[in-house]
């Protein structure tokens, strides 16, 4: 067994209050808390408070009874949100893999980086030394492009500095540049990283949008540079972009 961390107890006793709520338990009093617990009511009602400041529980003046908080279904449906992108965009992206014979990423935006959610190799396809949960910079790839470009200008220079490190010899190396090349994705709906990020790799990426048309993740086809030639990569357009949208569909995108 894993040898456990260290536990911060304040927050441990808040985890504890909040698993307190369940099906038969839906109010519940100070007193029933503490006692429930084995804490003083002082403590309890401490933690109770800050959990109330952040809408973790609500409280109802009247009878003093407390229930959860709405902010714990956003933040519920923000991990939905996530897995279902993954669920959704599973059998698409195989399918994909092996209709090209490369590998297929999908990858959602966290600031400025891309975080790699899932991964496809086709048997036929060339190593591409990626994992599920590494990040890169957005602007070195091809999926960060697409959903950068879902952002307005005015968003991207709040959150994109004026001068970028250049991974490769290849890579975008300032804001100014990203904003011509981010203004052109958006009007193709595709985006190309070539060589941009590893020397050798090159890829085409397509945005997915979920019903209120923001755009939640992306996909792309990544492979060696020397077989994703330009021709190639022309061809995967329509590829990337076909997979995408039934993705999107699939998450309730209706253009």
């Amino acid at each position: 067994m894993a040898q456990q961390g260290i536990m911060v107890q304040s927050i441990e006793r808040a985890i504890q209050i909040l698993n307190c709520f369940n099906g038969s338990n839906q109010e519940l009093t100070l007193n029933a808390i503490a006692s429930e617990l084995n804490l003083n009511k002082s403590t309890v009602h401490g933690i109770l408070n800050t959990l109330k400041h952040y809408d973790m529980v609500e409280q109802d003046e009247e009878r003093g009874k407390y229930r959860l908080g709405m902010h714990l279904l956003v933040l519920g449906n923000r991990l939905l949100d996530r897995l279902e992108i993954r669920t959704v965009a599973s059998p698409v992206i195989q399918e994909l893999s092996e209709q090209v014979g490369e590998t297929v990423h999908l990858v959602i935006l966290r600031g400025t980086d891309v975080v790699y959610i899932d991964k496809c190799t086709s048997s036929k396809s060339f190593q591409v030394f990626t994992a599920v949960g590494m990040s890169y910079p957005a602007y070195v790839t091809g999926v960060g492009k697409v959903l950068l470009a879902d952002k307005s200008d005015d968003e991207l220079c709040e959150i994109i500095p004026p001068v970028l490190n250049k991974v490769t010899e290849y890579s975008i190396g300032s804001r100014e540049e990203l904003l011509v090349k981010l203004a052109q994705v958006r009007k193709q709906g595709y985006a190309f990283d070539k060589d941009e990020n590893e020397i050798g790799l090159s890829c085409v990426a397509a945005p997915i949008f979920d019903y209120s048309g923001k755009a939640v993740a992306a996909m792309s086809i990544a492979g060696p540079s020397a077989r994703l030639d330009d021709k190639r990569m022309q061809e995967l357009i329509g590829a990337v972009q076909n997979a995408a949208a039934e993705i999107s569909r699939r998450l309730g995108y209706r253009p």
